[in-house]
């Protein structure tokens, strides 16, 4: 089956996080290990949005919310209509509790239409209003090897801080897609990569070695990620801290 890139136009093991709700939530400091989970991911890939090409900035960015601003209260009913608690975790402003469930998984799975709908709305402001489309066309789908390295110096030196880093991908042409990085390992020559990509399930691993001017996918092509949304990322940081103080 084709998966979707996330096409932006000129036009436009178990983890039972939930289960002691916000102690838990409060205790929980290391994102990336906790994204690592399948139950702290949406439980669907990308898919609709604008000309059916996808949603892959607005699901990174909503999933990152998520794990950093929501904990979850399964003993509790859940919610009729869930629609503005997921407004609350797109905007990433405050800490929401998610009431009827265990964790991320189990929540969109059955509102998963809601929270599609929040995505798409995203997207449409992002695009239409805020013009955020520019952005996917700034970058190159390949750069020069000193470039490269720089760059994976740098994306290594902040995940070793702890940072889920967002970063855009760009294709070649106008296409852009998006993942979390949310592990890497350093090698002799190089390292090695571990992305939750919105078009998979999985945890993907990645190599990149030195002398490398891009990456390289069979669908994607060639492409280059570049880092946004760091102050996204500090803000998010900021509200749990005060939550949980």
């Amino acid at each position: 089956m084709k998966k979707l890139i996330c096409f932006v136009t000129m036009l436009s093991g178990f983890y039972s996080y939930g289960s002691i709700g916000r102690t838990q939530y409060c205790a929980e400091a290391n994102m990336q290990s906790k994204l690592s989970s399948r139950n702290n991911r949406l439980s669907f890939t990308n898919q609709g949005g604008l000309f059916n090409s996808g949603v892959c900035w607005w699901h990174s960015r909503f999933t990152r919310n998520a794990n950093y601003l929501a904990f979850f209260s399964p003993n509790k009913p859940p919610l009729f209509d869930p629609t503005e608690l997921i407004k609350k975790i797109r905007k990433g402003r405050e800490v929401v509790e998610i009431p009827g469930f265990r964790n991320l998984r189990e929540f969109s799975t059955y509102y998963q239409n809601e929270i599609q709908d929040v995505l798409e709305n995203w997207q449409i402001v992002d695009g239409a209003i805020n013009q955020q489309w520019v952005v996917g066309l700034w970058g190159k789908s390949e750069v020069s090897e000193s470039n490269m390295k720089k760059r994976m110096d740098k994306l290594h030196a902040r995940v070793s801080n702890g940072e889920v880093v967002y970063q855009k991908l760009q294709i070649d042409g106008i296409d852009a897609h998006a993942w979390l990085v949310v592990g890497m390992e350093k090698f002799s020559g190089g390292y090695n990569l571990y992305v939750v990509d919105s078009n998979y399930r999985g945890i993907d691993r990645y190599v990149y070695k030195e002398g490398d001017r891009s990456f390289e996918h069979p669908f994607y092509g060639k492409f280059v990620p570049y880092t946004g949304r760091m102050a996204e990322e500090r803000r998010l940081n900021k509200v749990k801290n005060k939550f949980c103080d």
